[in-house]
């Protein structure tokens, strides 16, 4: 983009518009580090709750129909209270995957990719303004 730079008379003018730039750089690069760490735990929790509930599946998928052919005893009470402490863990981590599941994930790598054009940006207005002063006298 081609920037006004003409306008910029003096060197002052110049300095203060590459301390704008150079504290705009400061918090991208910040903000790009937050992005990244979120981006990361975001990933890790995601791929974690997925197995999880993709082993709740698995298991309530098999035992259900077992469950259902045994005949009154201790053993099928203990199985079918294993299996709703089971269906209860599944329900709660399908409520919290709203929060913290494969959405998340994808809204915080659209942050990183939004975020990530911005620095080189920044830099070439500092090498053009940087440029430009040193066209100038005072």
């Amino acid at each position: 983009m081609p920037y006004s730079l003409s306008l910029l008379k003096t060197r002052a003018q110049c300095d203060a518009l590459l301390e704008i730039a150079n504290e705009k750089i400061a918090v991208l690069t910040f903000r790009g580090q937050e992005t990244v760490f979120r981006t990361t735990n975001a990933e890790g929790a995601t791929i974690e709750l997925s197995n999880e509930l993709n082993s709740l599946n698995t298991y309530i998928t098999a035992i259900t129909p077992a469950l259902a052919t045994m005949d009154a005893s201790n053993d099928r009470d203990a199985l079918g209270d294993e299996l709703r402490r089971k269906t209860d863990r599944r329900d709660e981590l399908m409520r919290r995957q709203t929060k913290s599941g494969p959405e998340l994930l994808v809204e915080r790598e659209l942050e990183k990719a939004l975020l990530e054009p911005q620095l080189p940006i920044v830099q070439d207005l500092i090498t053009e303004v940087t440029a430009h002063r040193a066209t100038l006298t005072a």
